[in-house]
């Protein structure tokens, strides 16, 4: 493809069987940061403090767990465990407390500690998640358990080693009830994160534009990740025509590619 010039943290996850108002349980659990950017060098150790707030009207026991995290193309968080990734943070950290009962309208801090290996070879980002839940609890009257989990994200790069880049791999076109569907790989080339914005234009043979589709802007793509972005167009007569897509990755430069197909 050819280039241009140019988390409440994560969402507050209130496990349920059914949907039911939060407030109805008392949960209430915030934490600072949700998410943290740092960059520390090779051999070095790094302590990040992190707040949990139980803004609820009872006490509750939390407990905190360290994952590996990606993003799929479909834009969903896939959590994995600690060291499963190449970009792994979490397998170099360590937290404490990893477990403490915090009353109502009160704050507990806890230390995660990240020890970066003194490895040549390590470039570019690290990232992991630490996750905060509370235990199971029935209230009088209800049939099911309830549980609050909420995270803090931490990205680390190492200083002087981030490149970022991405290109778009693959595109198709097909029709649908409301007209045209199109499909838009973008592929993270770099060793960050990225977000990005773009559009789709369609055009006939003769260079003229039919058709002008925005993507959603700040989509997240992690490092060695992939994005599909599937925009709806409207219906064209038949003819000749060429998509062809542009993205800003925030990079040096966009990145575009077309495809032609054919309306019959």
């Amino acid at each position: 493809m050819l280039k241009l010039r140019s988390l409440r943290a994560l969402a507050a996850l209130t496990l349920l069987i059914w949907p039911i108002r939060a407030s109805s349980l008392q949960i209430g659990l915030e934490v600072t940061p949700g998410k943290l950017e740092v960059s520390i060098p090779r051999g070095m150790t790094y302590n990040i403090p992190i707040t949990i707030h139980n803004s609820g009207l009872n006490s509750t026991h939390v407990q905190a767990t360290m994952v590996d995290f990606t993003v799929n193309q479909a834009g969903s968080y896939v959590f994995t465990k600690v060291g499963s990734r190449p970009n792994s943070l979490m397998k170099w950290a360590s937290i404490r407390p990893r477990e403490f009962n915090i009353q109502p309208n009160t704050s507990q801090q806890v230390q995660l500690t990240i020890q970066v290996p003194s490895n040549h070879a390590l470039s570019g980002e690290y990232a992991g998640i630490v996750f905060f839940q509370t235990r199971p609890e029935r209230k009088p009257g209800q049939t099911v358990a309830f549980s609050e989990r909420i995270a803090s994200k931490i990205y680390e790069t190492i200083p002087n080693t981030v490149h970022i880049d991405g290109a778009i791999v693959r595109m198709a076109s097909y029709a649908n009830p409301l007209g045209r569907i199109y499909h838009v790989l973008f592929k993270n080339t770099g060793n960050a994160h990225v977000y990005l914005r773009g559009q789709l234009v369609v055009q006939t043979t003769a260079g003229k534009i039919v058709d002008h589709v925005a993507m959603p802007s700040n989509q997240l793509v992690e490092r060695d990740g992939m994005r599909l972005m599937e925009l709806q167009g409207k219906r064209l007569p038949p003819g000749e025509y060429e998509a062809i897509a542009t993205i800003d990755y925030n990079g040096k430069t966009d990145t575009a590619g077309g495809i032609k197909f054919t309306v019959r």
